[in-house]
This record gives structure tokens, C-alpha cells and sequence, in this order.
């Protein structure tokens, strides 16, 4: 290997420097937190982690939900509240209102299955909540996000609906 000359004393500030763009550069995650911040980054990993659907309210109409507890939904645990975050639209006065009014409601939850790697498709399937004379609670909007409750219901009627294809 004559010809070869490597210097093995290099600048201490430009190695730092070097070696601190790499651990930046090494994490994505990392990267956006310090570019967004802490609690945006929360929501962001949150909401890939949460499953979404549809809230179907009689007098309000249907609703894209954002997150909430779904995930715990579409699973066999018992619960007591629907929680939901959901992006703020015309259907937010109506929805205000009526948590506002006491008003109770039925109430049609659709949770869309979550797919991963590997996995069957399903084509239409997930879980499926009938929830009778139920109230909404706890109405807010913050950013353009609208957080609510689905609670003090009469009943819940839980469907698994599943349509796979191998």
C-alpha cells in the first residue's frame, strides 16, 4: 500500500462537528422533534399508532375521526366513554350543540382495521359500535382540532365485521 499517507491527527472541532451531523442526521424522529418540538411530535407518533373511523350522529351527520381510544374499542375491553378527536367542520356547531343541549343520542361508531405488514387484506372490515341514548360530553376545539365524548350511554352493541381476502 506505498502511496498511501493517512493522518491520523485531525481537528477535534471538525470531527465534533462531523460526527454531531451524523447523530443528527441518524435519527428522523429526532430530527423532527427539535424542528416541530415535543408535544407536536407526541401527536404526530400518536396519531400513526391510533386507528381511525367514523362517528355517525343522527342530527350531526358523519364525522372523520382522528384518534381517540379506538384502538381499545376495537379490542374486547369494556369501557364506559368513547373518546374522540376528530378535525373541526361543519359539522362542529351542530356537534357543539348538541353537547351543549344533553341531549341524548344513538350514535354509530365505525373503527377501520388496522393493517400491517404482511398481513391479509381486508377489504371493508373492522369494528362496528351501536351506542344507545348516549350523551356528548366534554366538547373543545383547540388549533382546529375538536376533542369530544361519547358517553353515559344505555347500551353498546359491539360487531367485528370482517371481509378478507387470502
Amino acid at each position: 500500500m506505498a502511496g498511501r499517507v493517512t493522518n491520523r491527527r485531525s481537528e477535534p472541532a471538525r470531527d465534533q462537528a462531523q460526527s454531531q451531523q451524523t447523530r443528527r442526521g441518524a435519527n428522523p424522529v429526532l430530527a423532527l422533534q427539535r424542528s416541530i418540538g415535543n408535544r407536536a411530535v407526541g401527536q404526530v407518533l400518536a396519531r400513526d399508532l391510533l386507528r381511525t373511523g367514523t362517528v355517525q350522529i343522527g342530527s350531526v351527520g358523519q364525522i372523520k375521526v382522528k384518534g381517540g381510544n379506538l384502538e381499545e374499542w376495537a379490542g374486547t375491553a369494556t369501557l364506559d366513554t368513547v373518546e374522540v378527536t376528530s378535525k373541526k367542520g361543519k359539522h362542529s356547531a351542530k356537534l357543539q350543540k348538541l353537547a351543549n343541549s344533553g341531549t341524548r343520542t344513538d350514535v354509530k361508531v365505525t373503527i377501520a382495521p388496522a393493517n400491517k405488514a404482511g398481513e391479509q387484506l381486508n377489504v371493508g372490515g373492522g369494528t362496528l359500535l351501536e351506542v344507545s341514548a348516549a350523551h356528548i360530553k366534554d366538547y373543545s376545539v383547540e388549533d382546529g382540532v375538536e376533542t369530544w365524548r361519547v358517553t353515559d350511554f344505555q347500551r353498546v352493541h359491539r360487531t367485528q365485521i370482517t371481509h378478507k381476502i387470502s
